[in-house]
């Protein structure tokens, strides 16, 4: 029986240690990956996220999250899937540091292997590593303290919300829109295109100021991969918010197209007021102004364009992009 029970234990060792070895090989290949990113010709498919948040005004405390998202591509059916690898996070708060890397299996997206670096004001260090197996139990954890900030439990919902993020992200258009009610009484088209044009130009002062504070509240997104004609595509988001996201811009650019959009929300709300969008492609621009009633209707539309849907894409990307923002706001630390 205790010659069973030995070999038992010596086996599920033997298997640890390969699966050990297995996500240590897999983890270098993925840092070379990453290394070679947009390099020797080949273009680049990473996204860059950034959220600025003042969390305290009378401190301060000043909160800035950046996490990096790298990721492969296939195409099937003319339908582009990205299968992230590798996920880096870097977060500080006055004067508190994190580091954080997520080795993903890149054919399922299932967590290998999680490292977290955590540093205090003061100088303290944690540092934890978590192996897992491809069922996504730990078979291994490591730390250099008992004072450990983290679980190979914890670890695993942190990777399970990112990759939901990265998922929302990239995948918009899934994000259903929200239905409203038209309950509110709506203002002459006048006064309202009046009024919104004057909260328009109140926000681009906002942004501007806050593009100047040292303690700025905003959201960036920057996606480097391919677009819908198979050339290399930059894609980029800014969000600025105080209590709630009050402008949005959005950019797209390849080599055969380029596209600007902007997204204006009612003071204090998730209300879409106004949107705007201005594409160029092979020699052809064009422009579509939307403004919308208090109940999210469009009154008035300005374009060159024969084409025209009643801000009916610029209210759904717009509800997309405020479910993201909300989703990220409410990050578990």
């Amino acid at each position: 029986m205790i010659a069973l029970f030995v070999g038992i234990m010596a086996e599920a060792q033997n298997i640890k240690e390969n699966r050990v070895k297995e996500i240590r090989t897999a983890y270098a290949q993925a840092k070379k990956k990453i290394d070679m990113n947009g390099k020797g010709g080949k273009s680049r498919k990473d996204m860059h996220v950034e959220l600025n948040q003042l969390i305290d005004e009378d401190i301060p405390l000043y909160d800035t999250e950046v996490i990096d998202f790298y990721f492969d591509e296939t195409i099937t059916n003319d339908i582009v899937t990205k299968h992230p690898y590798f996920i880096i996070e870097n977060w500080s708060n006055h004067g508190h540091l994190r580091y954080r890397e997520i080795l993903l299996n890149p054919k399922n997206q299932q967590v290998m292997f999680c490292y977290m670096r955590g540093e205090t004001d003061g100088g303290f260090v944690v540092e934890s590593r978590y192996y897992y197996d491809n069922k996504g139990q730990c078979v291994e954890a490591k730390h250099n303290t008992d004072n450990s900030w983290t679980t190979a439990e914890s670890e695993k919902e942190k990777a399970d919300f990112y990759l939901k993020a990265f998922n929302m992200i990239n995948n918009r258009n899934i994000i259903s829109s929200t239905s409203r009610k038209t309950t509110k009484l709506t203002s002459p088209k006048t006064q309202r295109i009046n009024q919104i044009r004057s909260i328009y130009a109140q926000a681009k002062e906002k942004i501007e100021k806050n593009n100047k504070n040292e303690f700025s509240n905003d959201f960036h997104i920057t996606i480097h991969e391919f677009g819908d004609d198979r050339a290399p595509r930059t894609r980029d988001t800014k969000l600025y918010f105080d209590k709630e996201c009050y402008f949005i811009s959005n950019s797209s650019k390849s080599m055969m197209y380029e596209e600007y959009n902007e997204y204006l929300f009612a003071p204090q709300s998730t209300d879409l007021i106004f949107s705007y969008t201005h594409s160029s492609e092979e020699g052809e621009t064009f422009d579509w102004r939307y403004y919308y009633d208090e109940n999210g209707k469009c009154i008035e539309t300005k374009t060159n364009s024969e084409e025209t849907d009643a801000g009916s894409h610029d209210k759904s990307e717009a509800n997309a992009l405020q479910t993201i923002f909300h989703f990220m706001l409410d990050n578990p630390d």
